[in-house]
């Protein structure tokens, strides 16, 4: 069953990495301008982190198996809209289709939580962790030679593929999960959700453009649609999300720690391709071809695949806070190290190596605290709001990167070494906050396997 569940998180993963490296490529074929093609990521960005914790809730009130189906075969029919567009419009449609798949995830640590015992989640959820990690690599480094062997339009239609026998396998060989018990979406609290949401990421994602008064006037309508669905959600009957249940301290400082562990790692995928294709005559970068940054990128997803059988043996040591720990320390002292060291190619691949091992453990801590901290009924959309603060995360990191090597003096326009140094002691920073995150006391101690079972104990069976 796990394996089938990797496989549909990896026709998400691909699918996430395979479009940046070709934006040049869908703005010649698309005629269109280069603030029109950035909405092929926005528009999937902002799709992906609305419909994420509604799926979730869905799969909580309606089976997650079967949500989880529907999520993928979204994935596949919106892929298959993009593979066929020869206009940006269509295409857009196609990624806001694509956007239910960021369910994926979520729904396949639900799946975890309710059919593997206990003492395997650990490792379950971080092999489908790793899968992220792994799958963007992959993607990040196919993307050319499908562009070149093919065309844009395989781009989609693989992943598309992917997804159908993802969906396929999971109808024949996931269990379902019974219904915990009767309940509804909530549509005000939906659409309260999307609005703020939506408003909040557009703001961030205005702030390396330097109009001010269009983020401040996005914030001002974010702030009262926040306040509002907050209102409504606290007093809902069914609530699309239990506030309460996100308010405890295990859960706030398992969500901040996300939000601080998805600024650290998007940001690194920003800085190091430009960092490897600066030309070195400017003091630093190494003057590497587009096609080779998916090389260097390769360690990232190495150290995440070697440290992914620990995390279970860490968590059933010491609990999740320590691989938490651990992981976001790993994290940390390899951007630091980058901050020093960015001018050698060893130096950067090796702490690349360590940043992805890191990464990787972090991640995955932060999965299985979430999944160990809510009850059964709730864990579709707890782990989807948690996937939403990573997202929120690497977009705040993204553009908070390019507005740092931009503040900061550049060598005939491009970033200075200094620049480079900046962005990332500020990012390793943001990630050694993630690791004191472990450290935090909590009310009582991570949840253990009794606690485990008395949340859900219809639904533990073996594999």
């Amino acid at each position: 069953m796990v394996v089938v569940l990797c496989g549909a998180a990896a026709s998400y993963s691909v699918l996430q990495s395979l479009v940046v490296p070709a934006l040049g490529t869908f703005q010649r074929q698309l005629d269109t301008t280069a603030s029109g093609v950035a909405w092929l990521l926005t528009a999937y960005l902002l799709s992906a982190s609305v419909l994420t914790p509604v799926i979730g809730r869905l799969g909580d009130l309606f089976g997650k198996r079967r949500a989880l189906v529907g999520s993928l075969a979204a994935l596949a029919a919106g892929a298959a809209l993009s593979a066929v567009a020869q206009d940006l419009p269509t295409m857009l449609a196609g990624r806001v289709i694509q956007g239910a798949g960021g369910a994926v995830f979520p729904l396949a640590f639900a799946i975890i939580r309710d059919h593997v015992t206990p003492g395997l989640q650990a490792r379950a959820i971080a092999a489908i962790s790793a899968v992220l990690s792994v799958g963007g690599a992959a993607a990040t480094l196919l993307a050319g030679p499908v562009i070149e062997l093919l065309s844009y339009h395989w781009l989609f239609w693989l992943p598309a593929g992917l997804a159908v026998a993802a969906a396929g396998a999971t109808l024949k060989f996931a269990p379902e999960t019974r219904r915990v018990h009767a309940g509804r979406i909530s549509v005000p609290g939906v659409l309260l959700f999307a609005g703020w949401l939506t408003t909040l990421l557009m703001a961030i994602t205005e702030l390396p453009a330097g109009r001010p008064g269009t983020v401040l006037a996005l914030a001002g309508i974010t702030l009262p649609l926040a306040a509002g669905w907050a209102w409504w959600e606290l007093r809902a009957a069914q609530p699309m999300v239990d506030l309460r249940t996100l308010r405890r301290p295990q859960m706030r400082d398992t969500n901040v720690a996300t939000l601080l562990l998805g600024l650290g790692m998007f940001a690194a995928w920003m800085i190091v391709p430009l960092l490897v294709q600066q030309d070195p005559r400017t003091g630093v970068g190494f003057g590497a071809p587009a096609a080779a940054v998916g090389l260097y990128l390769l360690p990232t997803a190495a150290g995440t695949l070697a440290v992914t059988p620990l995390v279970g043996r860490i968590g059933e040591a010491s609990g999740p806070r320590s691989a938490l720990f651990l992981g976001g320390l790993a994290a940390a002292v390899s951007y630091g190290w980058m901050a020093v060291a960015h001018g050698s190619r060893v130096s950067l691949l090796l702490a690349l190596l360590l940043e992805g091992a890191g990464i990787g453990l972090a991640f995955a801590a932060v999965a299985v605290r979430t999944v160990r901290s809510v009850p059964a009924d709730q864990t579709g959309v707890a782990t989807g709001i948690n996937t939403i603060m990573r997202t929120v995360g690497g977009t705040l990191g993204t553009n908070l990167a390019g507005m740092l090597l931009a503040a900061t003096a550049t060598v005939d326009g491009q970033p200075s070494p200094a620049a480079y140094t900046v962005c990332f002691a500020v990012f390793g920073v943001a990630l050694l906050g993630a690791a004191l995150l472990g450290l935090r006391p909590e009310a009582g101690p991570d949840t253990t396997l009794s606690q485990v079972r008395e949340h859900a104990p219809v639904f533990l069976s073996s594999e």
